[in-house]
């Protein structure tokens, strides 16, 4: 019995795929809209109610606007009073604090300054409070001010100087011998930080551009070692490319108040005292 012919069907499938590119209805419905004349009539309606359409959305989009626009200017403008109103009281309770805290030192120096051990741990606290940076100080010094190129200050486009830039800037000058610096009129203590959050912040407050660095100490010994460090040739050659503001000035008398005090802890000796702890098997 003679053997029936076997039909190949997945080559003639990949056949009718790669040579008909329409389907049977859609090649005969072209055939006939082929010889039809093109309608540009209803083409140029089209385009125009579309255009109409588009014309419309701009304008009610437009008109929302502007009748948001008073809206947003008062807001901002409640909001600035608001940011004005809080810097106020803020500094009031500044200046309220420095009272107190000087009403404080003097009471305090009146009770232990009568005998030999009080003055002994006057003596001691004093060290403390200049070591954390905690009292006043007068004293020449250098003033250094950076910032960025005032037409870019004044377009308000991205910042130039990054905080790592003024952390170098403040470690050049503790490394050149200041014995106090203050960032923005902001005193450093030994636990401030600068970095940069949306603004630059010093020790957690706000500073602006330009920014004014003080260091007080021996002003010609400090403009000396500073010339060396790598925060001055750091800023020296952004001034260079970029036309960043770097000033060095000697001050003969710089006033850097002090930095706000932590919150205090207080340490209780035990009654009696706490015994070793022993390692089990010895």
């Amino acid at each position: 019995m003679p053997e029936r012919p076997r039909y190949d069907l997945s080559s003639s499938l990949l056949r009718q795929l790669l040579g008909d590119h329409l389907d049977a209805g859609y090649a005969a419905a072209h055939r006939r809209r082929a010889g039809r004349p093109v309608p540009w009539l209803a083409q140029r309606v089209w385009f125009a109610v579309g255009a109409l359409l588009l014309g419309s959305l701009l304008g009610v989009a437009a008109t929302n606007a502007a009748a948001r626009q008073p809206g947003a200017e008062e807001t901002k403008r409640g909001l600035v009073a608001g940011v004005r109103a809080e810097r106020a009281d803020t500094e009031a309770l500044a200046r309220r604090a420095a009272a107190l805290a000087k009403q404080l030192d003097e009471a305090r120096t009146a009770a232990l300054a009568g005998d030999g051990q009080g003055r002994a741990v006057l003596d001691q606290l004093t060290r403390l409070e200049r070591a954390t940076a905690a009292v006043p100080v007068t004293g020449p010094g250098l003033r250094v001010t950076v910032g960025d190129p005032p037409e870019r200050r004044r377009t308000r486009s991205r910042e130039n100087i990054l905080d790592r830039d003024l952390q170098v800037l403040v470690n050049s000058l503790w490394a050149s011998g200041a014995e106090a610096v203050a960032v923005g009129g902001h005193r450093l203590q030994p636990r401030a930080a600068v970095r940069q959050a949306g603004g630059m912040l010093v020790d957690n407050r706000p500073v602006t551009q330009p920014y004014v660095l003080e260091a007080i100490g021996n002003p010609e010994e400090l403009e000396t070692r500073f010339v060396g460090t790598d925060g001055h040739g750091r800023f020296t050659t952004f001034a260079q490319l970029y036309g960043t503001t770097f000033t060095v000035e000697r001050v003969p008398e710089l006033r850097l108040a002090g930095a706000p005090a932590d919150e205090p802890r207080l340490a209780v000796a035990p009654a009696a005292p706490i015994a070793p702890p022993t390692t089990p098997g010895r």
